[in-house]
């Protein structure tokens, strides 16, 4: 299958869209049909009374919180796709407009189905009757629904077939773009002339799919995943809160070494106040690594020490640091100021509190995976920053450019030294 998806990524990007169209529809349709035969076949009782005899657990939520909790950071993978929306914004014709829009249509259309899916396969049979290896084809075969269960089975081959293909194209794609930031090896960035398509990058993602299929099980690879979509999360909502204060970029003209794209401060503003404008991305950015440590460690006080009594010990100092946490949010949001365009199309509204927000329910929904997914997952993350500061920091463009602005500002300074009399009446 991966190998399938890497030959269709490697023809072009239309024929991607095209076969994951097809897929895609395929699958809304007979998940459709699916849920109005729960309505017919099912039963309210099934999922509001039904009770598992061997553990007598019963009700809407037999597990409480907990468990819904649990069960949200496993799924959360079905989230993960999202990106693909802005990682082929290139290829849109209206980014600014058409990005954000089919970012909400296509999040909240997948909520709808998820609920209602979820909400049919707990109605048509008793939810202790399922299985991880039976699940909606396992709750048709109970009603002896033979031709919906072979239909159903290929809406789920045809779903697993447009998540890969999706994935290799979003990875590839991230790839391009590192590897043309200078942060990976330059030859991931290889376009074929005759399909625009980085043929390496989608290539090298392929590969790394099949050896992580084969190498891990089914388990491990959904909570790697699901680990990795939740961290994903989270540095979205850190990085989103950091870039509304961060002033605009600054680019480099080599003639006249001038910095473009910069605001002079106004009349009444010092050169100290101007100053701290400017660098104030760095004290945002370390007032929320606080607040992330914070916020970890009132996530552990929840799950331990167990012999701290929660209601007299644990609980209200979890109240203390969610109160400083707050607080911190507080600061930022009345002490710095957000320097987000006004013009762009779509601003995140309430920064930092609705960044601030998912942040915090990424981190617990992460914190309920397992040891496996938390190790595999900071295994990955300690590679990441190997490669960074072993490679990328010093290759990527960024760091280039600051090198190129020191010479030719180095140069300008010599060249004034060396020629005094160049310098105009005004700079004397």
């Amino acid at each position: 299958m991966i190998t399938i998806c890497c030959v269709i990524n490697c023809i072009g990007i239309k024929q991607v869209a095209i076969v994951n169209t097809v897929t895609v529809a395929y699958s809304i349709a007979v998940l459709a049909m699916y849920c109005v035969l729960a309505l017919i076949y099912g039963e309210m009782s099934n999922f509001t009374s039904s009770t598992d005899p061997d553990t007598g657990r019963g009700g809407v939520f037999p597990y409480g919180w907990a468990g819904v909790i649990q069960g949200a950071a496993v799924v959360s993978i079905s989230f993960a796709g999202f990106e693909t929306v802005v990682t082929l914004a290139a290829e849109a014709k209206d980014p600014k407009k058409d990005v954000p829009t089919a970012t909400f249509l296509s999040f909240g259309i997948s909520v709808l189905i998820y609920v209602a899916v979820s909400f049919s396969i707990s109605y048509i049979v008793p939810w202790h009757t399922l299985s991880k290896s039976t699940g909606v084809p396992g709750s048709l075969e109970h009603h002896k629904l033979i031709v919906p269960l072979y239909l159903v089975i290929g809406a789920l081959l045809a779903a697993a077939f447009s998540v890969a293909l999706c994935s290799v194209t979003t990875v590839s794609r991230n790839l391009l773009v590192i590897a043309e930031d200078g942060l990976a090896f330059k030859f991931l960035a290889t376009i074929a002339k005759c399909s625009d398509v980085p043929v390496i990058a989608v290539i090298v993602t392929s590969a790394i799919t099949i050896a992580m299929t084969l190498l891990f099980s089914y388990d491990i690879l959904i909570h790697l995943v699901s680990g990795g979509a939740l961290l994903t999360f989270t540095a979205v909502c850190y990085t989103t809160i950091v870039i509304s204060y961060t002033a605009p970029a600054k680019t480099v003209n080599e003639s006249s070494v001038l910095v473009e794209n910069e605001n002079p401060p106004d009349e009444g503003e010092t050169l100290e106040q101007a100053e701290w404008i400017e660098n104030q991305e760095w004290k945002v950015s370390g007032l929320m690594a606080a607040y992330t440590k914070i916020l970890s460690v009132g996530i552990i006080l929840f799950y331990q020490p167990e012999s701290w009594s929660f209601l007299t010990i644990r609980l209200p100092l979890m109240i203390l640091l969610g109160i400083i946490c707050i607080l911190i949010l507080c600061y930022i949001r009345v002490t710095y100021h957000n320097q987000t365009d006004p013009r762009q199309t779509f601003i995140c509204p309430l920064v930092p509190f609705v960044p601030a927000a998912g942040l915090s329910l990424n981190i617990v929904l992460f914190s309920t995976l397992d040891m496996t997914a938390h190790l595999m997952t900071i295994g990955y993350i300690v590679l990441g920053v190997v490669v960074y500061f072993g490679y990328g920091y010093f290759q990527s463009t960024i760091t280039l450019r600051k090198r190129k602005q020191r010479t030719l500002e180095a140069g300008q300074e010599t060249e004034s030294t060396v020629n005094p009399e160049n310098e105009t009446s005004e700079d004397l």
